[in-house]
């Protein structure tokens, strides 16, 4: 099993962060046995970074039986419409057990689906497992019965189109019925417009589909009997789904699907260059916000007072929080920030660059919560202004101490709690007009976070909670 690809991949195509792709690393070197195992296909799938499809990681083919796939998926995207198992598990983290499926290659499949979570819960792929189903296993009157069906339906369809049914309107796709030499016998008025568009007009039943369609030569129709594949004609996008329809095992003919996926894929397009130049802005913001920090730490080397090199280094820290969250939107191309993965930035960074003679311990717990960026910008200065007031202030007389850092979504209101087990706030403190940095905090949070913030002393230190709302879909 390459794990280098599956990082590769994750890393490129999905939002995961580092230890969720080692997760995804660590059940991907375990792939190849499952397979061996269970004589089954096995991929694991994660959440793509655009749209709401899936991205195949890693694959297994079983080495104790005929495999499914002659050739790889891997990098591949599983669209939800094709794989509703697989979007259902990575939307509810629930598992589905022997579902029937078909595969890009038009085989009958019975697939499981079980999700992959992380140390904290949040589904981060899915482990699938996908084998052939084996008819003769099925008593002889199933298998007479579904060939029966088989058959029913060949000849309902021809029937429905001899008595030209609105029935095949309602459908929005360009539905074609062809013979097995590809003559046209029956065609809906979506499959009408869809051959004029391509620039044909006139009565075109009972002429070959291939010369009003060209780009079906590249396909061969009957070779499964049924079959999905997407395909390019000039600037346009089709998907092309067939059915071979049979009578007393003899070939009636193909029923014949195409949907234009020209805009849809436009779209996508236009989406990943709108990611990409948002991710570009936030990186030259964050390029700018550094080289503003590199000035002031130019200033501070070269000299200046000693009473003001506390207020650079407070300035320094705010212009880093920016930064961080800015560094954080460039790197995932979207309008939202993990809470803690920017809580985490900013608190190591301030421990860090705290007085060498203290020893200050920081960690973080809580629930993973996504905030829009604007807001993200307002808490990464609230929780620089919380944080450096305890690395400064709550270890008077001190050589260790500890800052705990909790974050939790209760309905739809976001808690942020710093607590220390320092000497203890002033009373002063409490009122917000002790520091500059406390008033700051006050006026983000009621102003632009309309929330609440609150500092008291504790039997062991301090504790500050900031509280506000949020939608429904954060």
């Amino acid at each position: 099993m390459n794990l280098y690809q599956t990082k590769l991949i994750c890393r490129k195509h999905t939002n995961l962060r580092d230890p969720d792709i080692e997760k995804i690393c660590g059940v991907a070197a375990q792939l190849q046995l499952i397979a061996d195992l269970a004589q089954a296909n096995v991929f694991i799938d994660c959440p793509a970074r655009e749209g709401k499809h899936a991205v195949v990681v890693a694959q297994a083919n079983p080495r104790t039986t005929l495999t499914l796939y002659t050739k790889s998926v891997i990098g591949q995207l599983a669209y939800e419409s094709y794989e509703p198992a697989v979007a259902l598990t990575h939307r509810t983290g629930k598992p589905t057990i022997r579902n029937r499926a078909i595969t890009q290659e038009g085989k009958l499949v019975k697939q499981s689906v079980v999700p992959i979570k992380n140390d904290q819960g949040a589904t981060i792929g899915s482990l699938i497992m996908e084998q052939a189903i084996n008819w003769q296993l099925l008593p002889e009157y199933q298998w007479q019965a579904l060939s029966k069906t088989r058959e029913h339906l060949g000849q309902t369809l021809i029937q429905m189109t001899k008595q030209e049914s609105f029935v095949f309107d309602l459908i929005q796709e360009a539905l074609f019925l062809i013979d097995h030499q590809g003559m046209v016998v029956y065609a809906n008025s979506h499959a009408i417009n869809l051959v004029a568009e391509m620039g044909h007009s006139g009565e075109f039943v009972g002429t070959s589909i291939y010369e009003k369609l060209s780009f079906l030569t590249s396909i061969d129709l009957s070779g499964q009997k049924v079959f999905f594949q997407e395909v390019s004609s000039g600037k346009k996008t089709f998907t092309v789904k067939s059915i071979i329809l049979q009578r007393d095992n003899q070939r009636m003919g193909t029923l014949l699907l195409i949907r234009d996926l020209t805009e849809l894929r436009e779209k996508e397009r236009q989406l990943m260059v709108k990611s990409t130049v948002i991710k570009e802005i936030h990186h030259r913001v964050k390029n700018n916000l550094q080289m503003i920090a590199s000035l002031l730490r130019l200033q501070m080397r070269r000299g200046v007072p000693e009473e003001a090199k506390a207020l650079f280094q407070e300035s320094l820290n705010r212009i880093q929080s920016i930064a961080s969250v800015h560094e954080i939107l460039s790197n995932t191309g979207l309008d939202e920030v993990e809470l803690p993965d920017m809580v985490k930035k900013i608190g190591q960074l301030l421990v860090n660059n705290a007085r060498p003679e203290k020893n200050i311990e920081i960690s973080f717990t809580g629930d993973r919560i996504r905030l829009p960026s604007d807001k993200a910008v307002s808490l990464a200065l609230i929780v620089n202004e919380l944080i450096q007031n305890s690395v400064e202030h709550a270890f008077v007389g001190q050589v260790q101490g500890i800052i705990r850092v909790n974050m939790v979504k209760v309905d739809q209101e976001v808690q942020v709690h710093i607590k220390d087990n320092g000497v203890g706030c002033l009373p002063s403190s409490a009122n917000h007009e002790s520091s500059l940095g406390l008033q700051i905090v006050k006026m983000l949070t009621e102003h632009d976070l309309a929330g609440f913030f609150s500092i008291v002393p504790t039997e062991s230190g301090t504790e500050a909670v900031v509280r506000f709302s949020v939608g429904e879909g954060i």
